[in-house]
């Protein structure tokens, strides 16, 4: 096709005969996103900043109806000239009922309001989170924002909300995007596709949208969903809010802070609009955990149960979050906008961790001790552009470059030193095992929460008797950096059918690099003692796992300074304790070649997609996406017979093809009906693309990973109904199921290599399994109730999930498959909160439960091993009280029931991991300037 016959091809509608009549709707508080405009029995609704647009076939005078929710019904008349008609800001009154008050009065109803209006207007299954309704909950970062939403459930780290989970699927499998692009991921512990939302502070959101089924226009890999978080843009008017806070945690027993500021405004004569924000929560967590192994690879079926070790872990976490946004908009004119976004995030976890582990087999005790600073930053700027190009054709345009990065910082490694003594243990079974009294040969064992140790009082542990065993430096750098470019264009010939086209480049790198040094003390000389560092009083932090009765205090010591653990690993510290270099990893030795890889990502991805109005009641959204992937992974091959490292390169590419199609009927004003088909993806973690491979010619093992996976593919159904109360409030049931292929998992096979048969370890895909389950919520505020009821609301919702997979066995070279559920995904999940909301008074009890799910596979060992996550059920509570209508005072607390976090072993009363947080809140007051 020639340029020319292109040109003409986009610039046709330009000359069909239609206007358009563009604006925005506002009340004195900000946009009104999702408000209903109608002309002529045609209508159309807002966007997230209040504007609009809708085209009409005639010129002259027509009359514009405005509808919302609180406010009163605005009509105005029009004269329409040709072309592109601008009507600027329409300012909205509320309406002078009860309900209208609450909207524009209360501190979290508007909030309400707005997210309800969004999501009875999106054409897809849609829930909603608006600014102000996250600073109105105790919910300092963006994982524990989104917990309250309708299916969402969290996993949490130093009682902080980090991972993000819908519907109760993988973590891995919902898609968390910044402005509409994915999120980069980097860590210390994980290199999968899990995005870290603790270093995301909440206060730098505008909007949180859930898409539970997609629309073409957005990226495809997002089976669970698709979390967008939008940031804070230019506002229509100048605005400056200050918000400062003080709290306390009470499991650290350390204070806190956080502050933030918002400002911005609008220049040259409103076509230059910027806001700048900026946060800081400065905290310190803290965790009392015990854990427990089992012997479940012995293969006396009894033995299996006995227990290897106890555990005795304190945590403290020195944590500051810092964040910065910034949001600038240019207008050239009613047709042509261009927009920055740009954030920064540094996440500063500052880890303390002193464990003591008693080894019943081995018949020896040692502790550990560790500290380093984790530092996880994040970076995005997005440079676009919309441009109107007739009133039937829009243009808009995005280029955008981001970045996660995971390091050490002061000193750049993480140190652990060990050490060692040995010790008899009482109490055992008459075979000379450790158990749980449900599992010992005689009933001779303990029970959950009180698993002693029972040493022998000629064998205490003590400083002078533990000897420095080993000393361990970990390094580590792990980032991901994504380049994009993305366009979409939009053609509406009348206002029933809208067609959009769009396509996105996206180039991702990843990078990790994960050595660690070993050095063993005592070979080269007498091993030094803990007392010969000093000793430092066990933090106890008001009581070591006091909610179980404090059963450990008679064998916890004190230990060496942490500070210590920096001089170990200097070469004077290894030198003057006379530690032997055991390994030493690089990128070219056996030892450390395999935890260095690289990879490349590029991304051509493609859509078309209309929306279809067929009546007053039927509107069809369907469309096509497609994402061709190249993937390049470059790592080692090492053999520990010949100590030779080998460079590997594995390419692949698929082609993910995905049709979508959503239907919405309008039973009434107030019911409807959402019928949606979409197929969706999710990308192999980056571990399992490494193609790094270790062949032990000892043990005659290949362990590797798999740069030729496929991603795992879902075929989505969703039903969703909907009902809108008058007020501010809604119920909905809906029924969901995904039939899933390519579920990816850890094979086991044999292989002959040079005559010799290897037992091969690698991921591979099954071929199918299947997700499902229906989710109910209900909304209401109750401002028909007279006088002080009249505040009182109920927010509610419960997810069910149910899966099936059968996973692979193996016995030698035998195969069989146990069936089971999906791993990491939760049967439960539930949401509730009552709001008290009157006058200048809020205040709200919130509950959040997730159910028991499965969380690690044992294949060897069989479901009776498999390790279980507990159920969870947290409370929070927030209040405030509005001093003026410019200052507001608050409350926030978390866990106030300190609900612990569990997994169990097969059997919920045979643990293997138990923590604690404690309660933590802050107090604060957020200023409104202006």
């Amino acid at each position: 096709m020639s340029s020319r016959l292109l040109l003409l091809i986009l610039l046709l509608p330009v000359f069909c005969t239609a206007q358009q009549i563009r604006g925005s709707i506002l009340s004195k508080e900000g946009p009104l996103p999702a408000a209903t405009i109608i002309i002529d029995g045609t209508g159309t609704q807002t966007d997230l900043s209040g504007a609009f647009d809708i085209v009409v076939r005639k010129t002259g005078k027509v009359t514009l109806k405005i509808n919302y929710v609180g406010f009163a019904v605005k009509t105005m008349e029009v004269d329409v000239k040709p072309g592109i008609n601008q009507l600027g800001a329409i300012l909205m009154e509320p309406a002078s009922d009860v309900l209208g008050e609450v909207v524009v009065k209360g501190a979290s109803a508007g909030s309400q309001v707005r997210a309800i209006s969004i999501k009875k207007n999106a054409q897809g299954i849609m829930e909603v989170l608006a600014a102000d309704a996250i600073g109105k909950l105790p919910d300092r970062n963006a994982a524990e924002a989104v917990q309250r939403i309708q299916g969402v459930s969290i996993e949490r780290d130093q009682g902080e909300g980090r991972y993000v989970s819908v519907r109760g699927t993988p973590i891995q499998w919902s898609a968390t995007l910044l402005n509409g692009n994915r999120l980069p991921t980097a860590s210390l512990d994980y290199t999968d596709r899990r995005i870290q939302m603790d270093i995301f502070p909440s206060e730098l959101i505008e909007y949180v949208q859930l898409s539970k089924a997609i629309t073409p226009d957005i990226e495809g890999d997002a089976i669970g969903g698709s979390i967008n978080f939008i940031t804070k843009a230019a506002p229509m008017s100048r605005t400056l809010r200050i918000n400062a806070a003080g709290g306390y945690g009470d499991q650290a027993r350390k204070g806190s802070y956080n502050a933030s500021v918002v400002y911005g405004d609008r220049l040259m004569k409103g076509k230059l609009g910027f806001v700048l924000s900026g946060v800081i929560w400065d905290r310190t967590s803290a965790q009392d955990r015990y854990n427990m192994n089992y012997d479940f690879t012995n293969p006396d079926r009894k033995q299996s149960y006995s227990i290897t070790d106890l555990q005795l872990r304190d945590y403290i976490a020195h944590r500051r979050t810092t964040g910065l946004n910034a949001g600038l908009e240019y207008k050239f004119n009613d047709r042509h906008k261009v927009q920055f976004k740009g954030i920064y995030s540094d996440f500063l976890d500052g880890q303390m961790v002193r464990e003591t582990y008693f080894y019943f087999n081995a018949k020896n005790a040692t502790i550990t001790s560790r500290a380093s600073n984790y530092l996880t930053s994040l970076y995005s700027g997005e440079l676009s552009g919309q441009s109107v190009l007739s009133p039937k054709v829009s243009l808009d345009w995005a280029a955008s470059l981001d970045k996660s990065k995971f390091r050490f910082k002061d000193p750049g490694y993480y140190p652990m030193a060990v050490f060692q003594q040995a010790t008899t243990y009482e109490g055992l079974a008459a075979d000379g095992k450790k158990y749980l009294a449900m599992d010992a040969p005689d009933g001779k064992g303990d029970v959950i929460d009180a698993v002693l140790p029972h040493l022998s009082p000629s064998t205490p542990i003590s400083s002078t008797s533990m000897k420095l065993s080993q000393v361990i430096m970990v390094r580590s750098t792990n980032w991901e950096e994504n380049k994009r470019f993305g366009f979409n264009l939009k053609y509406t010939p009348d206002n029933k059918l809208h067609l959009k086209f769009g396509g996105k480049f996206i180039h991702k790198d990843k990078v990790v690099q994960t050595p660690y040094n070993i050095y063993l003390a005592g070979i080269q000389g007498a091993a030094p003692t803990m007392a010969g560092f000093g000793s430092e009083p066990f933090p106890y932090n008001g009581g070591f796992l006091t909610e179980i009765g404090s059963p450990y205090n008679n064998v916890i010591i004190d230990q060496m300074p942490l500070s210590q653990l920096k001089t170990l690993v200097t070469p004077e510290g290894i030198s003057n304790n006379k530690l032997f270099p055991y390994q030493v990893d690089s990128a070219t030795n056996i030892s450390g070649a395999t935890k260095y890889f690289t990879g490349v990502e590029n991304v051509y991805a493609l859509y078309v997609m209309g929306e279809y109005k067929a009546s007053d009641k039927l509107t069809l959204t369907g469309g096509i996406r497609n994402e061709y992937n190249k993937v390049t992974f470059n790592g080692s091959k090492v053999s520990t017979s010949t100590k030779q490292v080998t460079a590997l390169t594995q390419d692949n590419s698929y082609n993910a093809f995905l049709p979508m199609l959503h239907l919405k009927y309008n039973l009434t004003d107030k019911d409807i009906i959402r019928l949606a088909y979409t197929r969706s993806f999710a990308r192999a973690d980056f571990n399992n693309l490494n193609p790094g491979t270790t062949q032990d010619d000892v043990n005659k093992t290949i362990s590797r990973g798999n740069a030729n996976l496929k991603p795992t593919f879902a075929n989505n159904f969703d039903l969703m109904a909907e009902h809108y109360f008058g007020g501010i409030g809604m119920v909905n049931f809906g029924a969901f199921y995904k039939k899933l292929t390519d579920l990816i998992y850890t094979n086991q096979s044999s292989e002959m290599v040079g005559g010799i048969q290897y037992m091969v370890s690698e991921p591979e895909n099954l071929q199918h399994a299947w997700l499902a389950g229906f989710e109910a919520g209900f909304v209401k505020r109750f401002t028909g109730l007279p006088g002080f009821w009249k505040g009182f609301g109920i927010d509610a919702n419960y997810t069910y999930t149910d899966s099936r997979v059968k996973i692979p066995r193996f016995t030698g070279t035998e195969k069989t498959e146990d069936e089971s559920a999906i791993p990491k995904q939760a049967k439960h999940i539930f949401n509730a909160s009552v709001i008290y909301e009157y006058r200048k008074f809020m205040a709200r009890v919130a509950g959040n439960y997730k159910g028991k799910y499965l969380d690690v596979i044992r294949q060897a060992a069989g479901p009776d091993h498999y390790r279980w996550y507990a159920q969870n059920f947290t409370v929070d509570f927030s209040a405030s009280y509005a001093i003026t209508p410019k200052i507001r005072t608050f409350l926030e607390l978390n866990n106030i029931t300190n609900a612990p976090v569990r997994y169990y072993h097969g059997t919920f009363d045979r643990v293997e991991q138990a923590e604690w947080y404690s309660i933590r809140g802050q107090i604060g007051v957020n200023v409104k300037i202006f």
